[in-house]
């Protein structure tokens, strides 16, 4: 039966008509019945946000999904689920923001069904997506960080460092977002320049001496708690133990010494306010100062403020610059930019709050934390050194806690009577304590109160999202699946989060494991615009990745995805997508070529047998399982850029541009050449066609699979592509002489195509002859592929010369070239 070619490669179709087939076969299932050997990919769960999905997305979840379908091929039983992270403040504030609503207007169930169905239609554009990307999950292995299983995890976790002693409740200033009214921890603050001013501000000593403070936060003043010098200061040496009077406020605070105040800002004297910064809550703590809570929880001023109480801190700043200004006490005001703390998610500016939080404890633990962290096999190398710089540069313990509605609940109560916390049974997990009562007859262990409110704030959404290895091993059920697939074989994620989604996998499988969360972890950069911008909906600069694929193909998108080197960012240009439809063109032709030979006159299919491989074909073996090995060691160090590109340039430069052009006279003049010379031709064009097929599997996928159907599926014993065998490279076909030859050839081959170029004519034009110039034991080795030779540079006559005037690529060869005549097109 005839190969059948459709008359060209319609990739939307063909899209469409591969996935089914794939689903139906279930190619990418995970197998729990199968003996072989696992590899398990912990996959990032994307924040379900509809509207925000551009090609950078695209880019990161295809680099990680290489190596997923390279694996498969190499016999192993994928592990490989999607999740969606659709709990926690970014649902909550997609939702407030396409609704228009305020979700302390709203009741919490109403407000909670509105994330759940946002959730629903987010995680169905993100599989759609997915799904045309072949991006090759287990849909069956989905989870969401909102799901029952989800929720008895990470309840289970918080019960499990709770039993260990690693979480408490503390009633402590935390950092805080007023714009979305929540606590945060310290991984949802990132530090930007801001402008501002620093203000000199009179207070008066004891003795009304006036005494100068330089803040950048006047509305801070009623929150004044003591003024602080440098022991060393000279100048300030009579005021220490002293007392000083807040301006516009009147009252007294006392003068106190820290060697951290710096002598050099300002004039040495330093205002410490409950809480301005961290130096603040520091001096705080050590020196046992008054609390004076200024803000209440929307960030707007209390009694304490005076005449401002109810203004905004931005109102409060301005007024209170006024009054002192009219009163004579700011002698000045000078420009200034500083680091300021912004909520990564709404880049607000971060106060500090007091309230009761619950804290993991991670503060005391960070050798434990870098020794994991260096027992991770990192991909690229470099990337750990972010980890290791997060963990030195911990200042608080992590609170988990947060002041919505959208999250995992905490699985407990609190006794009316006397607030102690009551921890609900592991058998009642998962839990809506807000929802369900404590179990029939529960008393407080403290005062024996029988009444109960449920704890009715939610988990940070990191909380349950660091247990992403734990839910899908099932740990929470004490499943036997977690042994067979944790730890994890793989992380994979975008550098951005090793400070939050890799730092908190690491504490939570440490604490609660004993264990890494995986063996490895593979980073990803980020999509850039065409200037060099990160691309994001709030910029307005993304590409919407379902366009591209409706203009160029999902493979063509994966192609471009594979242009980054791993860990890099990656600038999006529709010629380098353009490239990977060159690409698939080049692909379809070569194969279809390939195919030609496969059958005889009849289009009945030829069954190809290995021969004895001429020199030219023992160098494109030996070249192509070369390649294959370079291919695989790269995949296996996950560089799947640079394991692209040698399988490309192999498939170009020596395979297309050279081999098939000095094989094909073997099959359009055999009377030319010996029968055995046919058939190692057949028997090598079939072995490297397959195997290239299989090398770029991994990155164009559909195309592949097609192509492997139509030609190849039916001697095979595989049904797709994707789950036959990965090409291993025969150390024995490596052979150094067939290699040089081979070089020897492209460089004649070449000059002869230079040379056209400057005669100013087509490439196909013919020559009269090929005269070769090259020393006794190149002559030896070209002897025999002479006829090869002649008819790859379309070449009437072929023989040496004792000098030749065109220049080659090899030292010592040159060539003499007389053209021909252009002759009839014939065909062949």
């Amino acid at each position: 039966m005839a190969f059948e070619f459709p008359k060209q490669y319609n990739p939307l179709e063909t899209e469409a008509r591969l996935r089914q087939m794939w689903e139906e076969q279930g190619i990418h299932r995970f197998d729990p019945k199968s003996d072989k050997p696992i590899f398990s990919v912990d996959t990032p769960p994307p924040y379900v946000s509809s509207a925000h999905l551009h090609v950078g997305h695209a880019m990161s979840y295809s680099q990680a999904e290489f190596i997923v379908r390279f694996k498969r091929m190499n016999g192993f039983n994928v592990f490989y689920p999607m999740g969606f992270d659709d709990n926690g403040l970014p649902t909550e504030r997609y939702v407030e923001t396409k609704y228009k609503i305020n979700k302390g207007k709203i009741t919490r169930p109403e407000f909670v069904e509105l994330c759940l169905k946002e959730t629903k239609l987010g995680a169905e554009t993100y599989r759609q997506l997915w799904e045309a990307l072949a991006i090759s999950v287990d849909w069956s292995l989905t989870y969401s960080t909102i799901d029952p299983r989800s929720r008895r995890t990470s309840q289970t976790s918080f019960l499990d460092l709770y039993e260990k002693g690693l979480i408490e409740r503390r009633n402590e200033p935390i950092q805080y977002c007023f714009s979305c009214q929540t606590s945060l921890a310290q991984a949802d603050v990132e530090i930007e320049e801001k402008s501002s001013a620093l203000n000199d501000i009179v207070f008066l000593g004891e003795n009304g001496e006036r005494l100068i403070i330089a803040t950048t936060r006047p509305e801070l003043l009623p929150a004044c708690v003591a003024l602080y010098v440098n022991p060393e200061d000279e100048r300030h040496q009579a005021l220490i133990g002293k007392t000083a009077r807040v301006p516009l406020f009147n009252y007294s605070v006392p003068i106190k010494t820290s060697p951290a105040v710096d002598m050099s800002y300002g004039t040495g004297l330093m205002m410490v306010c409950t809480w301005g910064d961290n130096e603040d809550v520091i001096k705080w703590k050590q020196d046992n100062l008054d609390t004076r809570l200024l803000f209440d929880a929307h960030g707007r001023l209390n009694e304490l403020g005076g005449e401002f109480a109810g203004m905004a801190m931005e109102p409060a700043r301005k007024a209170i610059i006024e009054k002192l200004k009219a009163e004579g006490l700011l002698l000045g005001s000078q420009p200034l930019a500083h680091n300021v703390g912004v909520h990564e998610r709404c880049g607000h500016t971060v106060e500090f709050y007091h309230s009761p939080q619950w804290f993991i404890k991670v503060l005391g633990h960070q050798d434990e934390y870098l020794q994991r962290g260096g027992e991770v096999g990192w991909y690229p190398p470099f990337m750990k050194i972010r980890l290791d710089d997060w963990i030195n540069g911990l200042k608080w313990d992590w609170c988990i806690s947060r002041q919505r509605y959208y999250g995992v609940p905490f699985p407990l109560w609190y006794c009316r009577e006397c607030h102690e916390p009551l921890i609900a049974p592991r058998e009642l997990l998962p839990v809506d304590p807000t929802q369900t009562p404590p179990p029939a007859g529960t008393k407080c262990a403290r005062c024996g109160g029988e009444t109960f409110d449920g704890e009715p704030d939610v988990m940070d959404t990191w909380m349950t999202s660091s247990l992403t290895p734990l839910i899908n091993s099932r740990w929470a059920f004490a499943d036997p699946l977690h042994q067979r697939i944790y730890p994890m074989d793989i992380r994979v994620q975008a550098f951005e989060i090793i400070r939050t989604w890799l730092f908190y996998t690491v504490v939570k499988s440490h604490h609660h494991t004993g264990t890494l969360p995986w063996k490895h972890v593979m980073i990803s950069g980020w999509g850039l615009d065409e200037k060099g911008k990160k691309m994001s909906k709030r910029a307005g600069n993304f590409v919407d990745p379902m366009d591209v694929i409706k203009k160029y193909s999902a493979d063509a998108l994966r192609y471009w995805s594979a242009g980054a080197n791993l860990g890099s960012d990656l600038r999006y240009t529709e010629r380098d997508v353009a490239d990977g439809k060159r690409l698939m063109n080049k692909l379809w032709n070569a194969i279809r070529f390939i195919s030609m030979y496969l059958q005889d006159a009849d289009g009945n299919r030829l069954d190809v047998k290995p021969g004895a491989p001429t020199p030219v074909d023992r160098w494109i073996l030996s070249r192509f399982h070369q390649v294959v090995r370079q291919t695989t060691r790269y995949l296996e160090e996950y560089e799947y850029s640079l394991a692209l590109k040698t399988a490309e340039r192999f498939f170009f430069a020596e395979f297309c541009d050279n081999y098939l052009e000095i094989i094909k006279e073997r099959f359009w003049s055999p009377d030319r050449f010996a029968p055995e010379q046919v058939e190692a031709a057949r028997h090598t064009l079939r072995t490297i066609g397959l195997g290239v097929l299989k090398l770029f599997a991994p990155f164009i996928p559909y195309i592949t699979e097609e192509l492997y159907q139509i030609v190849f599926r039916a001697d095979e014993g595989a049904p797709s592509l994707h789950i036959s065998a990965w090409p291993q490279a025969d150390e024995g076909a490596i052979d150094e002489a067939a290699d040089e030859l081979g070089r020897t050839l492209v460089a004649i081959l070449t000059g002869a195509r230079r040379w056209k170029t400057t005669q100013a004519v087509h490439q196909g034009h013919p020559l009269r002859s090929i005269q070769v110039t090259c020393s006794d034991r190149q002559r030896e080795f070209l002897t025999p592929v002479l006829e090869d030779l002649r008819a790859a540079a379309r070449a009437d006559a072929i023989g040496f010369a004792p000098a030749g005037e065109v220049p080659t690529e090899m030292e010592g060869i040159t060539l003499a070239l007389v053209l021909g005549e252009k002759k009839p097109k014939e065909a062949n």
